[in-house]
């Protein structure tokens, strides 16, 4: 089991996210984090999370969320919501994304409405493309604003 930062009496800074999840696998946090950023023009708010899921960043638009992001010891999760529209159009284009979300995708349990994506990057090798597969998710959860 991956270890999350579950202290909830002192809030991480960047820099104890980043050392907790190590490189490279910090570099594609820090790419995601920038994405989400820069593109939706949002600030993340800190939660300390429940009893196992510890710190995570929310990132809302509109106060929708788009994606979660839980630093853990040697890599990172993210949570992205997709509905069931949106699920769909992932599905149409399964081939481009890589294996991580390829497989978040067919693997991940689907409800009425959607589904609730955990996409853990931990992989040095494919960290990269996991964090370009997971901004397409979110492209196609919400258009950035113009």
């Amino acid at each position: 089991m991956h270890e999350r930062m579950l202290d909830k009496t002192t809030q991480p800074s960047d820099a104890n996210m980043v050392s907790t999840i190590g490189r490279p696998i910090a570099d594609a946090w820090t790419t995601l984090r920038r994405f989400l950023v820069e593109t939706y023009d949002i600030v993340p708010i800190f939660d300390s999370g429940g009893r196992k899921e510890g710190w995570n960043l929310q990132h809302r638009a509109g106060g929708r969320p788009l994606c979660e992001m839980y630093p853990e010891n040697g890599s990172f999760t993210a949570l992205v919501v997709l509905g069931k529209r949106e699920m769909e159009q992932a599905l149409e284009r399964i081939d481009t994304f890589g294996p991580t979300v390829r497989q978040a995708l067919v693997e991940t349990p689907r409800y009425h409405d959607g589904c609730w994506m955990y996409i853990r990057v931990s992989d040095p090798l494919t960290c990269q493309q996991d964090v370009l597969d997971i901004q397409q998710l979110i492209l196609i959860k919400k258009k950035p604003p113009k």
